[in-house]
């Protein structure tokens, strides 16, 4: 956006770093050069004066320029084809001692010349033109709304509707253009069903309000249409059409180069207590008193304190030996050396590691929580969902657990159907290849 009101637009950089050394000997005397990795520094009498920083993926194109003096960072030019905008600083002091503030931003025409600045105080800023106009960031996205002059042949796809300052200039501004806005998580939640809120989902909450100014809403499953559509009714609120799209889709299926390893079980999901990986973890003690074969690895970072509290949880049953914390790592290649994933998760609305998981040929341990685990997981084909009801939950917290330690026992107790799970779990995936997401786009647009 801020880059749409300069002559020309670009956002490819191909300054190169020699030539812009070149410039700077020409103004600056005296100074030794250190090349210093993606960096190149600049000093005199043993002073950074500036230092060069190249593009990571061509060492040979600049990227940024930051000049220091006293050894304070006062200015830093940053480079598309032409040097686009310069953030100006100044020192100040906080409770963690002195740092350096960033006042002002310069934006650049490619002559050099200033196409507008911005200028900062705080959380706010304010937009300088030549032409003597200031205005604040929301009548700065409302005139580039307006730039954009949309039409009947454009499509808007709306992806965070919490963004009040962009959601409002594009209904004011839109025209003809058709509008899409795509739902990322729940609509509405029962009691029990999310642990920051019970009704309408806040970050939807001007969407429904505005559902009128909207062609198409895009969810991930057909139940969450389904459910949608009674909501927006029961409110009497227009209902713009509503496409089933899965938010995520198979890039390809995964096999294991050995056997996967006999009562492997592992977790997949942020470490935060809404995904209650505290349950999964007293349904594998439950569970290994009777098959002393099966473990856990638990993958994922969060809070802190959570996490400390499932270590404990783990030393106090003297789990771990077959309970490991295997923190954040990228899984999507170690899916396949699993026997089962396992969630409890109480509210999916798509479910990204059970998608994962099945692409890999791994069996899945749940919860039957809408909307992504039901259409993921068929109960009895590829694994097992536990019955529960989201607004007695934590009530029946015992028989959750109990319920689904049964599940792992059951699961491990036949390796046939094991095996005939996992070639389930890769059929069930293949409906959501890339290409079949893709095709579904396109037949939206």
């Amino acid at each position: 956006m801020h880059h749409y009101f300069l002559d020309y637009s670009t956002l490819k950089m191909t300054v190169m770093v020699q030539n812009k050394l070149a410039e700077l000997e020409q103004g600056l005397e005296n100074f030794d050069v250190e090349y210093r990795d993606s960096e190149v520094w600049l000093k005199k009498n043993d002073m950074v004066v500036a230092v060069l920083v190249c593009d990571r993926e061509n060492p040979k194109v600049l990227s940024v320029v930051h000049f220091f003096q006293n050894g304070k960072l006062v200015r830093t030019e940053n480079y598309t084809d032409h040097m686009a905008y310069v953030d100006y600083f100044m020192i100040a002091e906080s409770e963690r001692g002195l740092y350096a503030k960033k006042t002002r931003r310069v934006f650049c025409h490619g002559n050099g010349s200033v196409a507008y600045e911005q200028i900062f105080e705080g959380e706010y800023s304010w937009y300088l033109f030549p032409d003597g106009r200031v205005l604040t960031k929301s009548e700065f996205i409302v005139e580039f709304v307006k730039r954009l002059r949309l039409s009947s042949k454009d499509i808007v796809l709306i992806d965070r509707f919490a963004q009040l300052d962009y959601i409002q200039p594009l209904f004011q501004e839109k025209g003809q253009a058709q509008m899409i806005a795509v739902m990322h998580a729940g609509h509405f939640f029962e009691k029990g069903e999310s642990s920051y809120t019970v009704n309408f989902n806040q970050d939807y909450n001007y969407l429904f309000k505005n559902s009128g100014m909207l062609d198409t809403i895009v969810v991930s499953t057909s139940q969450q249409k389904a459910e949608l559509e009674d909501k927006l009714r029961e409110h009497g609120c227009p209902i713009p059409h509503v496409k089933a799209i899965p938010a995520a889709g198979v890039e390809k299926l995964r096999y294991p180069d050995k056997g996967r390893m006999w009562g492997s079980m592992l977790s997949v999901s942020r470490i935060q207590i809404q995904k209650r990986i505290d349950w999964i973890i007293k349904s594998v003690i439950k569970a290994h008193q009777m098959n002393k074969d099966v473990s856990l690895d638990i993958y994922g970072d969060g809070s802190q304190e959570y996490r400390n509290a499932l270590q404990r949880l783990v030393e106090e049953h003297q789990a771990q030996s077959y309970i490991r914390f295997m923190g954040h790592q990228d899984v999507r290649e170690l899916y396949q050396n699993y026997e089962v994933l396992l969630t409890a998760s109480t509210f999916e609305t798509l479910g990204l590691s059970i998608l994962e998981a099945i692409s890999s040929g791994t069996a899945v341990i749940g919860l039957d929580a809408k909307y992504g685990s039901r259409l993921l997981v068929h109960s009895g084909e590829n694994g097992y969902l536990v019955k529960f009801a989201p607004s007695s939950v934590n009530e029946d917290t015992e028989k959750l657990v109990d319920s689904l330690a049964e599940k792992i026992i059951e699961i491990f107790r036949n390796p046939e159907c094991l095996e005939r799970f996992h070639t389930n779990s890769y059929i069930i995936a293949e409906e959501y290849s890339m290409q079949a997401i893709s095709d579904k786009w396109m037949e939206l647009l």
